[in-house]
């Protein structure tokens, strides 16, 4: 155990002394600071509410001054005489009421206060259709478009008509000047309570100058002012005057507040206050980021961590001495036993009765190790003597060893094949399991007293088998009876079809390698035998074997048919071929050549016409080895029609359809340029070297028409020409188309057209 480790008894003494003492205590910490952080929230909180309410006030006193001086001045009189705003905004702007409108700039100049940062007083006539701006009066009808000017002050007027539809009598909003510039305006009908205005007085503030009336808290955050529709009206460090707060995540949660003034989080990272105002409805808005208002916090966080800390210290000391006080005497205990290093990591007081079933537990595992390392060297002697490569020197040391063939005078060597997997319920994955399952039935069967250990190598089950003095019966029938058994036991457990080879009898180990492969030697005869079967080598391979002679006659008309592409034909020859080979007694070698001779002679045909191999039969048929291990005829002889038969008879076809037409076309070709010559079937199948019929069968199948047929038409027509279009004598056409006399020519000639030639030369001319 390293020096750093805590046994786990200690350990667990000391985290449940350590959590008895530090929980409390930081339940406190936690306690303390967030009673802290609550109640400066609280104070934040309430003087963020209180500087919102100072600017609600104070924005809405400059608002009051600002409209109860409107106010004074639409219902004082405007001169001395007692005119009235109202009946001002009825006169025309004439020379001869000059003095009144005088007296009306001069009130107007009034409301402008420099204090109050008023831009601008605008004011338009709608009976008169005059306006005021800039402190000066415009009239509007028939006014034309000069300069930029004039333009300006159409927009102006046509923006002014349209406050004449406010239904309020006095209202105030947010709305841009000539320089697109944010400012708010007073808007007040004249009279004050009219359906009908005669006019309207607009003051215009700069929401620059309202905006300097916001004062922030020590946080800055962002101060909002915005109406019920959510317009900004002004703002600091907030949104620009103007936008819309609507689709800001915290309208709707504002909406459905109650109450006149009030706070809330949302998002979880900002506090939002508002106080609305009962004078326009205006909602005044604080939005504070928790992380900036709950920084004053940290400064206590930082002190009860500190003091929490010092105390768990304190805690973990106290824990600690009283854990190793209570942990020595089991410590003792415990390191007496000396435990291994990789265990000491566990429970104490379970260790002792732990470690003794891990002894029991290790030393039947043991055993049971030791009993498979042996049987795999038993399987490994096997393998190596049967492939040769035990040293002579060693092999009855290590068989004595293994205690193997003690008495021996003879033995042998078996192998089991499964036949086929194709018909069987089961899947190629499961070849390997029903391997291992055939070789536990052949050591169950088989007595250890007359067998090595049966090991598995490629698709072979191989079992040493010998006999010794006293044994009852010789070797070769125990050997087939031991098969026999087997092959049954096999059958009708794993429903499996197995061949067994047994190899001839030898009594000198250094053997082993030629008796194994004669084991695997006679089940290649299977091929001639079918499945299911136990072959002897000495019964299939005499020492005098018979004689066979290839059937070379077949094979020609095999070869003859295919290149006629006659497949019907071919597969009769291919049965009759491959039934006498596999019919006669040969050993498996010269079974192998034979059938490599056989294929060689067929596809050549494909090489003798000048084709490419890869152009007629697919790349696998030219791997023999699942050949050679097919041991039934309807296998071996469907291997051979599908693979090399089917594609070699349609290869023959397709290249016999090409040639007829190309011997028609030669055959038409001479026919044009040679007909004064004389021309025959025969001179065309000597220079084809074709048989005659075969030429004769292939032209009349091409024109429709046999070819002495096709020549004297040919001919004929040459006449009809010479006849208009020469003054030959019919003698001497007769004599040109190589007619032996003018009678035959004439005959002819008034067979096909129905009148002789002096006839047919009389009629066109």
């Amino acid at each position: 155990m390293k020096r750093w480790e805590m046994p786990s008894y200690f350990k667990n003494l000391l985290l449940l002394s350590t959590i008895i003492g530090v929980f409390p205590v930081l339940l406190l910490g936690y306690q303390s600071f967030h009673l802290s952080n609550a109640i400066l929230k609280e104070e934040l909180t309430s003087s963020n509410q209180l500087i919102l309410h100072q600017n609600k006030e104070k924005i809405e006193a400059l608002l009051k001054n600002i409209d109860t001086l409107t106010t004074q001045v639409i219902t004082a009189p405007v001169t001395t005489s007692s005119i009235s705003m109202d009946t001002v905004m009825k006169l025309p702007f004439q020379y001869e009421h000059q003095d009144i409108f005088e007296r009306l700039m001069y009130a107007l100049v009034q409301i402008q206060v420099y204090e109050f940062g008023i831009q601008d007083v605008n004011l338009i006539s709608y009976k008169q259709n005059w306006i005021v701006d800039s402190g000066a009066i415009y009239p509007m009808e028939n006014r034309t478009t000069v300069d930029s000017h004039d333009l300006y002050l159409h927009q102006l007027h046509k923006k002014l008509l349209t406050y004449r539809e406010q239904e309020r009598p006095s209202t105030w909003q947010v709305s841009l000047d000539e320089n697109s510039l944010a400012v708010l305006q007073l808007i007040k009908h004249i009279p004050l309570h009219s359906i009908e205005p005669s006019g309207t007085l607009i003051v215009n503030i700069p929401i620059t100058e309202l905006q300097k009336h916001l004062n922030s808290d020590v946080y800055n955050s962002q101060l909002v002012i915005a109406d019920t529709n959510g317009l900004v009206i002004a703002s600091r460090h907030g949104p620009v005057s103007g936008s819309n707060i609507q689709e800001s995540p915290f309208y709707n949660q504002l909406v459905d507040s109650r109450g006149e003034s009030g706070s809330f989080v949302y998002m979880k990272d900002y506090l939002f206050q508002y106080d609305r105002s009962l004078y326009n409805n205006w909602t005044y808005m604080s939005i504070t980021p928790l992380d900036l208002l709950m920084s004053k916090a940290n400064q206590i966080k930082l002190y009860t961590i500190l003091s929490v800390g010092i105390l768990i210290l304190l805690v973990l000391f106290v824990a600690y001495m009283f854990s190793h006080r209570l942990y020595l005497p089991i410590s003792r205990m415990y390191r007496f036993i000396q435990p291994e290093p990789k265990n000491m990591i566990n429970n104490e007081l379970y260790y002792i009765d732990k470690h003794l079933k891990e002894l029991t537990h290790s030393k039947s595992k043991l055993v049971t190790e030791v009993e498979r390392l042996h049987q795999q060297a038993k399987e490994f002697f096997v393998f190596k003597l049967l492939i040769g490569e035990v040293k002579s020197d060693l092999i009855q040391e290590q068989l004595e060893h293994y205690k193997f063939a003690g008495d021996w005078i003879s033995w042998n060597v078996i192998s089991f094949q499964i036949d086929f997997w194709e018909d069987t319920p089961y899947s190629e994955t499961d070849r390997k399991l029903l391997q291992y399952a055939a070789l536990n039935i052949v050591e169950e069967l088989v007595p250890n007293a007359i067998r090595l250990v049966p090991i598995i190598q490629n698709e072979s089950i191989v079992v040493v088998m010998g006999e010794s003095v006293d044994t009852n019966a010789p070797l070769h029938v125990t050997a087939y009876q031991q098969s026999l058994e087997i092959q049954s036991s096999i059958q009708q457990y794993l429903k499996l079809k197995v061949s067994a080879g047994i190899s001839r009898q030898y009594n000198n180990w250094i053997l082993a390698p030629l008796a194994y492969q004669e084991s695997l030697d006679a089940l290649i005869y299977r091929t001639r035998l079918g499945s299911n079967v136990i072959v002897c080598i000495d019964e299939v391979e005499p020492k005098s074997p018979n004689s066979y002679r290839f059937p070379k006659e077949r094979e020609a008309l095999l070869i003859d048919a295919l290149k006629n592409g006659e497949e019907e034909q071919a597969n009769g020859q291919l049965h009759e071929i491959l039934k006498e080979l596999l019919s006669n007694q040969m050993n498996h070698y010269e079974h192998q050549q034979y059938i490599q001779r056989l294929f060689n002679h067929l596809t050549g045909i494909v090489l003798d016409a000048g084709d490419a191999l890869h152009e007629v039969f697919n790349k696998d048929t030219f791997s023999l080895d699942f050949v050679y291990r097919i041991h039934q005829l309807e296998q071996l002889e469907g291997w051979f029609s599908q693979s090399v038969i089917s594609p070699l008879a349609q290869w023959s076809k397709d290249r016999l359809q090409k040639q007829d037409i190309n011997i028609t076309q030669m055959m038409l070709q001479e026919i044009e340029q040679h007909f004064d010559q004389d021309l025959s079937i025969e001179q065309f199948a000597a220079q084809l070297h074709y048989h005659p019929s075969y030429i004769s069968r292939v032209f009349k199948k091409d024109t429709g028409i046999n070819f002495t047929d096709y020549l004297t038409q040919y001919r004929i027509e040459i006449a009809k020409k010479w006849l208009q279009n020469s003054n030959l004598k019919v003698s001497e056409i007769a004599e040109k188309l190589r007619y032996s006399t003018s009678s035959n020519f004439i005959r002819n000639f008034k067979k096909v057209v129905q009148m002789t030639p002096s006839q047919y030369r009389d009629q066109l001319r």
